[in-house]
């Protein structure tokens, strides 16, 4: 059987710069027996098939359910043209999307008409440092009104952050063939690329297209502490419900005017000491028992401990003066430049404060999402 890897995650554990290598390297791949399919529409921005996202928002239902049909033909067609032996897709999504959609089974069996054997292909970091990540990822998207204290009161135990779950399904479409990568691992200084393609074997494939500096590739970069306050500040401000296209364009805008200011060199850490030890206990269990099924070690024994480094959240703390003057000039440049305005102030936080706690109702209903686990 020829190899499928399914590249399945986490979100924010350096899935983009392994996508772009990738992606850069698409011309040479035939002539290395790799394949890393182009799924998006024809006439795409090419920014659309840098990953497999619009294979998986088919399958997880929030496309339209007559472009699932023309993605996985796409697919279907790539599988049975190519000449390769080895398949790779990739959408950090994969990882936590409902169970009940059964994606990786769709996907073991249009693999397997084409001579595929499906394997898996995960990459986790501490949960703490995964929620702290994600509380910063929803600042990009304008989500966020309060602090990271807050967002851990709501989410300490979600799920996703049992990783044993939420590999389950996929360990089991692929027969146990499960690689898995810290972020930060004990047992390796070297950059994430080479050492996914170090785990999964292809080194010999691909170490004459990647050098050094593809290897050691980084993108994406996390939000830092002004930026993630100018964000709740924004939020407030109504400024999500007045921005057309994507609300994550807000924030690429907010990132990119504080690193042009040479503001936020460090990403943003959160300030809930407490919290850290209660998500360790809550998720010791689904830790080791995902350790024992990826390398056979204890969770500790391969995956490196978080940084160890003093919060720099701005949320519920004194601000100095320059760095408030800072905070403002980004606020009020980023509603200068979607063309938004203040709501009147007496509307303001009480419109915030409703919309909050319908999301928090939700959250609690467990309907948050209807397509990822929360």
């Amino acid at each position: 059987m020829r190899r499928a890897i399914i590249h399945i995650g986490m979100p924010r554990t350096g899935s983009t710069s392994f996508q772009e290598v990738l992606a850069g390297l698409r011309p040479k791949l035939a002539e290395t027996g790799l394949l890393y399919p182009e799924l998006a529409p024809p006439g795409s921005h090419p920014d659309r098939d840098v990953n497999h996202q619009p294979l998986g928002e088919v399958l997880d239902g929030r496309r339209p359910s007559a472009e699932r049909a023309v993605v996985l033909g796409r697919l279907d067609e790539a599988l049975r043209r190519t000449q390769a032996d080895t398949v790779i897709l990739s959408y950090e999504d994969f990882s936590v999307q409902r169970r009940r959609f059964g994606v990786p089974e769709i996907l073991r069996e249009l693999l397997a008409r084409h001579g595929f054997a499906m394997e898996v292909l995960m990459v986790v970091k501490q949960p703490f440092d995964f929620l702290n990540s994600a509380y910063a990822h929803r600042a990009q998207l304008i989500r966020e009104t309060g602090s990271f204290r807050d967002y851990l009161a709501h989410h300490w135990r979600s799920g996703r952050i049992d990783y044993r779950a939420l590999v389950a399904p996929w360990a089991e479409a692929a027969d146990g063939r499960v690689t898995a990568l810290p972020l930060a691992d004990r047992r390796s200084a070297e950059p994430l690329v080479g050492r996914i393609v170090a785990a999964l074997g292809l080194d010999n494939r691909l170490s004459g297209l990647i050098g050094a500096e593809s290897a050691g590739y980084r993108t994406n970069r996390s939000s830092g502490p002004v930026a993630v306050e100018a964000s709740r500040r924004l939020r407030t401000l109504r400024v999500h419900r007045q921005v057309t296209g994507h609300r994550r364009r807000v924030g690429h805008a907010l990132d990119q005017a504080a690193w042009a200011r040479g503001l936020d060199p460090e990403p943003f850490r959160g300030d809930a000491p407490e919290f850290c030890a209660r998500i360790a206990a809550h998720t010791y269990e689904t830790r080791e028992r995902f350790a024992q099924l990826a390398w056979g070690l204890p969770w500790d024994a391969v995956v490196a401990p978080g940084r160890d480094l003093p919060p720099n959240e701005l949320a519920h703390r004194p601000i100095p003066p320059e760095t408030e003057a800072q905070v403002d000039a980004l606020v009020r440049e980023t509603m200068r430049r979607f063309g938004c305005r203040p709501p009147a102030p007496l509307l303001a936080r009480p419109a915030a404060w409703i919309e909050d706690g319908a999301l928090g109702l939700a959250r609690l209903a467990g309907i948050e999402s209807r397509w990822r686990v929360c």
